[in-house]
């Protein structure tokens, strides 16, 4: 589908590696939308999902087996920080959430060379 969408001819035997290299890894894109949109409900006050997005439940007994990863453990693996208090403060501040949430993904895919 990729090389109709590229109008790529099958004469032109790209291998899959140079077809999809211009493209962002699909979890690189979900990271770095799961971490902008935890960032704009954490600065939007009024929605409930502000106080909501740190919260860590911290009642009753954890289960036997692995820990549960919780989204704040989550977005903090995505963004690269140590701690809670670090990474609300970095989601206060949208320009160094911006930079912390990506914007390698933002950037133009690099334009495939035909070779006919």
């Amino acid at each position: 589908m990729l090389r109709m969408a590229l109008d790529i001819s099958w004469r032109a035997h790209m291998t899959n590696n140079e077809v999809y290299d211009a493209l962002p890894k699909v979890t690189e894109k979900i990271e770095s939308r799961r971490l902008c949109f935890a960032g704009h409900c954490y600065r939007h006050p009024e929605l409930s999902v502000s106080r909501v997005i740190l919260w860590e439940p911290t009642h009753g007994r954890p289960k036997r087996g692995r820990p549960q990863k919780t989204m704040v453990k989550t977005l903090m693996e995505d963004a690269g920080v140590e701690s809670k208090e670090e990474l609300a403060n970095c989601m206060r501040n949208r320009d160094v959430w911006r930079i912390k949430h990506g914007a390698r993904l933002r950037t133009a895919p690099r334009q495939l060379e035909s070779t006919e």
